[in-house]
């Protein structure tokens, strides 16, 4: 076997529109793991979010979560790395979201809170099915440990507020959409292909043994980590030209479409 491990984002990759995951990828997913292959959830999401993931299968899978700020397998609960926020960065991040007016989320070790209860963020808490804390002061969050912050917002404000806050923090910290409307703030040794590297050193298995599938710029790092990086056709065109293969889209079983191509070799076993 080329590949021995494949990672996927979810949502508009491993999810369709509908935010199922179809029979055909779950059966791709279960023929390639019984070859031998190791199977990656990469999202931003927390492990509360993937757990519908995790249920699907018996194997002790890993789980990036958090976009690259935690590592975690999924049944044994065995911590493979944790990047939390500087306390001092969340804080500046919160602050000039809080100057915005936007709704804000906050990750904390499995905790969920926000600046105030809106439409955006009841949306988020019935999705995750988790309980909202509300948080006005950060200096109320000083001791806890802080995986990310993200800002809600239009598509057009958020890809505007990702331009000025790349420039504004200047690599001191991550931050990137993940959605069209969520930009998301991570420590800055926070990325998706940091943590699929660390998976990787863990389990013994190099980046040419290994696929990243995605369609969002969260993703690049892992496309470009992986030795064979594949987006989703409904990802940008910009996100295209860094992989070395295109797959059909999330709504037409593109990943499985990656598994049986080039784990289960139904057909040629290279780009």
């Amino acid at each position: 076997m080329k590949y021995r491990l494949i990672a996927t984002d979810m949502d508009g990759t491993l999810l369709n529109d509908e935010s199922v995951i179809t029979q055909r990828t779950i059966d791709a997913i279960k023929r390639a793991v019984g070859a031998g292959a190791i199977f990656v959830t990469a999202t931003g999401r927390s492990m509360r979010g993937v757990e519908f993931i995790n249920a699907l299968f018996d194997e002790d899978m890993p789980f990036i979560i958090y976009n690259g700020a935690s590592a975690i397998m999924g049944k044994s609960r065995k911590v493979l790395l944790n990047k939390y926020l500087d306390f001092k960065l969340a804080k500046e991040a919160y602050e000039l979201g809080a100057d915005r007016g936007v709704p804000m989320i906050l990750w904390t070790d499995e905790h969920l809170w926000v600046n105030r209860i809106c439409d955006e963020t009841v949306y988020y808490r019935e999705y995750y099915q988790t309980e909202l804390n509300i948080v006005t002061d950060m200096c109320n969050l000083k001791e806890e440990n802080i995986y990310k912050i993200f800002w809600i917002d239009t598509p057009e404000k958020t890809s505007r507020f990702q331009d000025e806050m790349k420039e504004h923090f200047g690599g001191r910290l991550n931050c990137h959409t993940s959605r069209p409307e969520y930009l998301e703030f991570v420590s800055p040794e926070a990325e998706k292909g940091a943590a699929l590297a660390e998976v990787g050193k863990i389990l013994g298995i190099d980046r040419n043994e290994m696929i990243a599938v995605g369609d969002g710029y969260n993703d690049i790092s892992m496309l470009k980590f992986a030795g064979l990086g594949v987006a989703m056709e409904n990802a940008p065109n910009d996100i295209k030209a860094v992989c070395d293969h295109v797959t059909l889209s999330n709504n037409s079983d593109g990943v499985a479409a990656v598994i049986e191509r080039f784990i289960l070799c139904k057909s040629a076993c290279q780009p």
